[in-house]
């Protein structure tokens, strides 16, 4: 019988996010080309489309409280700047790091017209990334998902803070996860929110874990599209099946808008910390 303490965190990582995988030329997951031209497509829209600030306030309230004032930070993955511009208005320093030179030139336009001059940009890879210098803190909102060895990623955000790191991950479920749990069917979710803290546990480092539950609205052209979506979630036989209740669910919350209809259903973003 397998004991949890002969579970390789690391090893189950590498295995359920595909990264023992044969590689494919064309997944972001193995090829950097694919991966820096995906962010040439977003960025330009990025801040506007993929802001978590819009969705709500929780998250930046939660770093401002963990990391306090007047601290240096390093940002792995910084992108367009989101949390950035935010955490600038109370840090002495930030190190922005981000893979994609297209989101770090969508965040330095966003600098050119900004009043922060306490903000600092540098390509690269957390995998890559070296320098004699140490951090208050470090920061990670959604930017490990290409990390293979997620264990020596960890160690080094232990290795170059001086006071801790904080990992701020939305839960990666479809937008009606929620609906679907209540009419029991199984849909795809990333589990790497459950490994992170195991992983840290197992390396003695003190993680907190902590669940930031919010509404977010969605709006859809028509009922088609909203069919379409839930098809491509659940594949076609399951969403046959069910689709009678689905779309009465959905009829009963959703409203009129001017886009056609919205509907709000609950997000969920995980914050995992350790305070040294």
């Amino acid at each position: 019988m397998l004991k949890f303490t002969d579970i390789d965190f690391n090893a189950v990582w590498q295995e359920t996010f595909g990264w023992n995988a044969t590689a494919a030329t064309d997944d972001r997951k193995f090829n950097d080309q694919v991966e820096s031209d995906f962010w040439v497509q977003l960025a330009p829209r990025y801040t506007q489309e993929y802001n978590l600030n819009h969705d709500t306030g929780l998250i930046a309230a939660k770093l401002a409280s963990f990391l306090g004032q007047d601290k240096t930070i390093l940002e792995i993955g910084c992108g367009s700047g989101n949390f950035t511009l935010l955490m600038a208005q109370y840090s002495r320093q930030i190190l922005g790091l981000d893979f994609s030179p297209a989101m770090l030139q969508a965040l330095q336009q966003r600098l050119n017209t900004s009043e922060y001059k306490n903000i600092t940009l540098q390509p690269g890879k957390w995998e890559d990334f070296a320098t004699p210098t140490t951090f208050d803190y470090i920061v990670s909102v959604n930017s490990l998902y290409r990390i293979r060895d997620i264990k020596d990623a960890l160690l080094k955000m232990h290795t170059y803070s001086t006071q801790g790191f904080i990992i701020v991950r939305t839960i990666q479920r479809p937008f009606f996860y929620s609906l679907y749990q209540k009419n029991n069917l199984p849909c795809h979710e990333c589990l790497d929110y459950q490994l992170l803290p195991l992983l840290l546990w197992r390396l003695s480092l003190s993680a907190n874990v902590e669940f930031l539950d919010y509404p977010k609205t969605k709006h859809f052209v028509d009922l088609d599209a909203v069919q379409q979506e839930m098809r491509s979630d659940l594949g076609d036989a399951a969403f046959a099946a069910a689709s009678k209740q689905l779309l009465a669910a959905f009829t009963a919350q959703a409203q009129n808008s001017q886009d056609g209809l919205a509907i709000t259903q609950p997000r969920t973003t995980v914050i995992i910390s350790v305070q040294k």
